[in-house]
């Protein structure tokens, strides 16, 4: 019975694993991405997510399939995020590592 248990707690955490999201729907996730650039990552729903670069205009990303991660993307910016890391691309500029940043309440 153990065993069962087991394997049906293994396989479900295997699947939430492939479609983890950046966030619960209305939720916002910010992220420092070093040499003074920040993300606001907005949630718009399942398969939508609005990034704000510093104070530039936001964009918004559709998901696309991925292996491992959240994956968004437009015609020109890539948002892929993992746990506490994200890569962020804007054009043909060398992709970024951003990592999570917890903002105090109030702010």
């Amino acid at each position: 019975m153990q065993s069962k248990f087991i394997i049906v707690l293994a396989g479900a955490v295997a699947l939430a694993g492939c479609n983890e999201s950046v966030g619960g729907v209305g939720s916002s996730t910010f992220y420092d991405c070093g040499s003074g650039t920040r993300l606001k990552v907005d949630n718009l729903d399942d398969n939508r997510i609005m990034v704000q670069m510093n104070d530039d205009q936001p964009v918004t990303l559709a998901g696309e399939p991925s292996a491992s991660g959240a994956k968004f993307m437009s015609a020109t910016h890539q948002f892929w995020s993992k746990g506490n890391e994200a890569t962020w691309t804007v054009g043909r500029m060398v992709p970024m590592t951003c990592n999570k940043v917890m903002l105090p309440r109030g702010m």
